[in-house]
């Protein structure tokens, strides 16, 4: 039987996409004075639409407010040209002489910001391109695979017309075999001695990583991880090679540890407890940044800040299905170590003694999504108590300040015309950050239309999903209807120590009648993953899948008995990725109907469901249950 790995699946890093611009011939300069959503236009030939092209990074804007990454001036000129910022001035005192070739966009009651750099994601699928829709252009990824950084590197130099934000990433990361970053499904270069680090650190950068990043977590006991011995050297030979050097952390412990070490920046805040004042005094005194993902950290402790994103008027249109998917999903139960309150305070007390924030989301994690979220990371800054000024500044010039790059993050001549057009004033009010009127890539006006999607699965034929009637336990005696078919699922393939067997036998139903037959689970859940789990799906997990229209349906219904202890059903669409929406439910000895509504599964796609697992964990032990009856009703 084969085993499917669903949880994995949904959050494995497929690859990072190589950047596609088109290179196009310089043309001659002709008059075109427009508007920001300028009418339809006849048909051109392509000698004209490829000038139209060009021209289009050639712009003048009149009477816009500027914030340029730390202050704000009014009623200002800015003149973009080849994708460059060329001049800005007081628009009183601004010569107009110039219009050939330019488009001229009025800014009156609109202000340009900088474009936004997320200062923490981890970037695969559509990911540049979402991003983009919402006016991010730059993204430091901090995990994924190698094989297309070169490329990317290439791609972020051109001025050019694109689709996608600018990608800068550290590859993979410095971790130990079975540590955090190996559960994804693909192979990573791990560090297993502390003599290979140093080769380690320069396969990296020959790799084209812009940055390393390691991770230490020591103190838990859930997987493995560099110890610290192995991570201050990751840190001396990542500085004696040339490179900034990052940590994952989770607790105060560690990451007083590796600022103690020389750690350049910590990719998250912790929210175990409140900081120190050594570890403060540490941080400032070091020069250590933070990224504190808040928004990440908001959905761990199940406030579904993010959820309210999915029906603003003026975010909605321009969110895709699985953009929506992630922002709705939570991660089903509060965990340890991640107080939203805590961490707020943590960030205020180190933004306050001096300690630089940069603002990052995490995307794609739940209660995430790309583009949208880093506009949201910042919302959460200045609810954190940060100022609306400083939390912008925490998305542009300072990241661009602290990661050296150059021509990003700021408004100012010579620099890159990465914008956003925002109507009204984000540094009065933040939430105008969502009132996107236009995004500028390279000087280019983005087209922010969402690609369509098809969002219909098919109807089933059948409510039922595993009544287990055959009485041997043959492959097709697994199967259900509209392609859905049972299988094991655990952590096994995401390199966890958890196992499932399942058999079907015959014994007495939920109904008394003693020839019926029930779906066995066996399941070990052990150590070794973060959230382990081990029982039995149902569902259609290969590709291509369509899914399954459920809208018609309430609940998913089934009888089970077994180990007394909470389990959870976790559900799958065809658009989600990361960890799936989940639902506990307890059972006993004896035979009991659980009924879970459809619509508490937080980010659940009822539309194209591809199927449900059945699992005992994240609690360590040896668990038995039986499934019978399961339905949809």
């Amino acid at each position: 039987m084969i085993r499917y790995i669903f949880l994995v699946a949904t959050m494995v890093v497929v690859t990072i996409l190589v950047i596609l611009i088109t290179v196009l011939p310089s043309p001659s300069v002709t008059s075109n004075v427009l508007k920001i959503n300028r009418p339809a236009i006849q048909p051109k030939s392509q000698t004209d639409a490829q000038e139209d092209a060009h021209r289009q990074n050639n712009i003048i804007f009149t009477h816009v407010n500027i914030f340029d990454g730390g202050n704000v001036t009014s009623n200002q000129t800015l003149v973009v040209s080849q994708g460059n910022i060329a001049s800005i001035t007081n628009a009183a005192d601004a010569k107009m002489s110039i219009t050939q070739g330019y488009l001229t966009v009025d800014g009156s009651g609109l202000t340009l910001i900088p474009g936004i750099i997320d200062a923490h994601t981890h970037t695969y699928g559509n990911g540049l391109s979402d991003a983009l829709r919402f006016g991010v252009t730059t993204h430091l990824d901090m995990f994924g695979t190698e094989e297309t950084l070169s490329n990317t590197r290439e791609a972020r130099k051109a001025l050019l017309p694109t689709s996608q934000a600018d990608l800068y990433s550290a590859g993979t990361m410095a971790t130990v075999e079975g540590g955090h970053g190996t559960q994804y499904g693909f192979k990573i270069d791990t560090i297993d001695s502390f003599d290979e680090i140093a080769k380690w650190v320069s396969l990296r950068k020959q790799a084209g990583s812009d940055y390393i990043k390691l991770v230490y977590m020591p103190y838990q006991h859930y997987m493995p991880s560099l110890n610290r011995e192995f991570a201050k050297e990751v840190i001396n030979q990542g500085h004696l090679q040339g490179m900034q050097v990052l940590a994952h952390i989770s607790t105060h412990k560690a990451a007083q540890d590796m600022i103690e070490d020389g750690i350049d920046g910590l990719v998250h805040i912790f929210a175990d407890k409140l900081a120190s004042n050594e570890l403060v005094a540490l941080a400032k005194q070091n020069g250590v940044f933070i990224i504190p993902t808040l928004a990440v950290i908001s959905a761990v402790d199940k406030r579904k800040l993010s959820q309210t994103l999915i029906n603003n008027q003026d975010v909605s249109p321009f969110l895709s299905a699985q953009q929506k998917a992630t922002l709705a999903a939570d991660f089903g139960t509060k965990m340890p170590g991640f107080k939203y309150d805590i961490a707020q305070q943590n960030v205020k007390r180190l933004f306050d003694a001096g300690v630089p924030i940069l603002s990052g989301s995490d995307a794609p994690n739940l209660g995430t999504a790309y583009g949208i979220s880093a506009l949201h990371e910042i919302v959460l800054l200045v609810a954190a108590g940060l100022s609306p000024q400083q939390a912008l500044a925490a998305a542009t010039k300072q990241p661009a300040r602290l990661f050296s790059l150059s021509g990003r993050g700021v408004i100012a001549k010579g620099a890159r015309a990465d914008m956003l057009l925002i109507e009204g004033n984000p540094v009065t009010d933040i939430t105008a950050l969502y009132k996107i009127k236009s995004v500028y890539k390279n000087g280019f006006n983005i087209n922010r239309q969402v690609d369509s999607q098809s969002l219909a699965g098919t109807a089933l034929t059948t409510n039922i999903l595993g009544d287990f009637t055959k009485s041997n336990a043959a492959l097709d005696a697994f199967d259900s209807t509209d392609n859905f078919s049972w299988s094991m699922s655990d952590d096994g393939m995401a390199n966890g120590k958890s196992m499932a067997n399942m058999a079907i036998v015959n014994m007495a139903g939920a109904n008394g009648d003693e020839k019926n037959g029930v779906l066995k689970v066996s399941a070990s859940v052990n150590a070794g993953f973060p959230y382990p789990w081990a029982g039995a799906a149902v569902g259609d997990f290969t590709p291509p899948i369509q899914g399954k229209d459920l809208s018609t349906f309430t609940n998913i219904v089934f009888d089970v008995k077994g180990t007394k202890g909470v389990y959870r059903v976790m559900g799958f669409d065809t658009a989600a990725a990361g960890i799936p929406p989940a639902q506990s439910f307890t059972i006993g000895k004896q035979w009991q109907t659980i009924t879970l509504p459809l619509s508490a599964f937080s980010g659940l796609n009822i539309k194209i469901v591809s199927g449900f697992a059945f699992v005992a964990g994240p609690t360590k032990g040896e668990f038995e249950f039986y499934l019978d009856n399961v339905r949809i009703e």
